[in-house]
């Protein structure tokens, strides 16, 4: 028994000393150990991001460079003079009189990116203009065919531009016009183009336009004199407003909205007239492409360009 008291003393010192063992182990090896794959694990998702930090801001540098290299300079200076000399030079090589160019207010955008720098330090990103959006204009006198040409050689040009507004007024049945475009350009700030903005301008794809140059949408067609009764008395209409004399000469997309252009063959008169607006009892209710939507009375009609503006109602029948 006293054998067994002893083997079983050793035995219970023998576990003691192994859990003594184990949790020193435990606690000065494994226990830093899993601290230091933690650590490493954190490290070398760390270096991942830093890595794919540096590929995106290779692609991103490279994207800002397209678009500097697509801007007529890197500071206001330059983009002002350039952008007054090309407008320039495009309104005397389509022919245009009374050719005025000239440039708007400059305006500094930043990126929603700026968010992301909260840091204290990160201020100087955070406040940095990324681009300047410049306004400039080209008005004067042209043809139908003319005013084309200006549209389609400012959307050819190869610098970065976005047109916002082309605003007409037909003269002599649609013989001239009073033409004034409008646009927006940027460039970024510092970030001056590789190579100065060049190309010719290629008239290729102006041929598309003949088939509308030949019709005139603005040009009112002759109205032949109504054939006498056979007493000799031609009949006349007479209404309270003389709606039959109006034509449409104008439909297109204004900075408000919709908008047409009126003109009365016989006395000259021409109205522009936006969705809601009236002449006398006309209204407008819509208009989209070469049609435009009227309400008078009760009725509802519909005009297409170069057609008088006329309904039911309007002749009293």
């Amino acid at each position: 028994m006293r054998r067994w008291g002893i083997a079983m003393l050793m035995a219970a010192a023998l576990a003691a000393l192994g859990w003594l063992g184990w949790s020193s182990l435990d606690g000065i090896y494994l226990n830093q150990r899993a601290a230091l794959k933690q650590r490493i694990g954190q490290l070398t998702n760390n270096i991942r991001r830093y890595e794919a930090g540096i590929e995106d801001q290779t692609r991103v540098a490279a994207a800002l460079g397209r678009y500097a290299d697509g801007s007529m300079g890197g500071d206001l200076e330059t983009v002002d003079h350039q952008l007054r000399s090309r407008l320039n030079r495009i309104g005397e090589e389509v022919g245009m009189a009374g050719l005025t160019v000239g440039t708007g207010r400059a305006r500094n955008l930043q990126s929603p990116a700026k968010s992301q720098f909260r840091l204290r330090g990160q201020r100087a990103l955070r406040d940095e203009t990324d681009f300047v959006e410049v306004e400039a204009w080209i008005s004067g006198q042209a043809k139908f065919e003319q005013v084309l040409q200006l549209v389609h050689r400012v959307r050819e040009e190869p610098w970065l531009k976005r047109i916002h507004q082309v605003r007409l007024e037909p003269k002599d049945n649609g013989q001239r016009f009073e033409v004034s475009l409008r646009l927006l350009t940027l460039y970024l700030p510092g970030q001056v183009p590789q190579e100065p903005v060049s190309g010719g301008y290629d008239s290729t794809g102006f041929d598309r336009y003949a088939g509308l140059i030949a019709r005139n949408p603005f040009r009112i067609p002759s109205v032949a004199a109504p054939a006498a009764s056979p007493g000799g008395i031609v009949p006349v209409d007479r209404p309270t407003f003389p709606y039959a004399q109006w034509f449409l000469t104008g439909v297109a997309l204004g900075p408000d909205g919709a908008e047409v252009w009126l003109l009365n063959r016989d006395s000259g008169e021409s109205r522009r007239l936006a969705v809601g607006e009236t002449l006398q009892e006309l209204v407008l209710v819509a208009a989209t492409g070469e049609v435009a939507e009227f309400r008078l009375n009760d009725e509802h009609f519909t005009v297409s360009l170069g057609h008088r503006v006329v309904a039911k109602a309007s002749l009293g029948n």
